[in-house]
């Protein structure tokens, strides 16, 4: 009976020696609650920081992915319209160089020279030329051009009007009546695009004419 005494666990009754053990044992098993809480707190403030941060990152590098893939997306439709411009630019533009009375300011049969010149890039196909005459709302007259003349670029061709006015030209040339022609150039180029240029030209008291206005669209 001694000898299982010796071997039996746990506190022995009448043993001061026992309670000094667990009154030790008590607050260590604490401390390494406490000190363990504490790791498991800054690890997951850690966690917490470092998830923070790499989303911060990740939101970051779509940003520069996003703004990336735009700029591309912008220069590619900015490269395009360059090409369209100028594919747009690479054809024949007629207009009206200038308008001139040649003879006849004295008189009542006015010789009027007006000068058509290609500014483009490409031959004009097909070249015509209507022009007309006004006084107000009373047209003097019409003049035809038929369509049958090529303009290579940077070349010019004249069209001659005469116009008769005996009872318009002293009050042209007064000021009193107001004298407009309106011109209409329509020509293609050689890949079968079509255009028409229009310009209004004024008759001004120096003897000279004016273009007031001009434009060139497609038909």
């Amino acid at each position: 009976m001694r000898a299982l005494r010796r071997f039996t666990r746990g506190a022995i009754p009448g043993d001061h020696r026992t309670h000094v053990f667990w009154y030790h044992c008590a607050p260590m098993a604490n401390e390494a609650i406490a000190f363990f809480a504490a790791v498991i707190a800054v690890a997951t403030v850690a966690y917490v920081v470092f998830t923070l941060r790499l989303w911060e990152a990740t939101e970051k590098t779509a940003q520069a992915a996003g703004k990336s893939a735009a700029a591309a997306t912008e220069a590619a439709l900015a490269a395009k319209k360059s090409a369209d411009m100028a594919a747009a630019l690479h054809r024949p533009f007629m207009g009206l160089l200038r308008v001139t009375l040649k003879t006849g300011w004295g008189t009542d049969l006015w010789v009027i020279v007006l000068a058509i010149k290609n500014y483009g890039t490409l031959p004009a196909m097909n070249v015509a030329a209507m022009i007309e005459f006004f006084t107000g709302n009373t047209r003097l007259t019409q003049i035809t051009e038929p369509a049958a003349v090529q303009i290579f670029p940077s070349a010019e061709i004249e069209s001659i009007a005469r116009l008769s006015m005996p009872t318009h030209r002293v009050q042209i040339q007064q000021g009193i009546e107001k004298l407009r022609i309106e011109v209409r150039i329509p020509y293609q180029a050689e890949d079968g695009r079509q255009f028409e240029y229009s310009a209004e030209v004024s008759y001004t008291q120096d003897g000279s004419f004016a273009i007031q206005k001009s434009e060139t669209r497609t038909r």
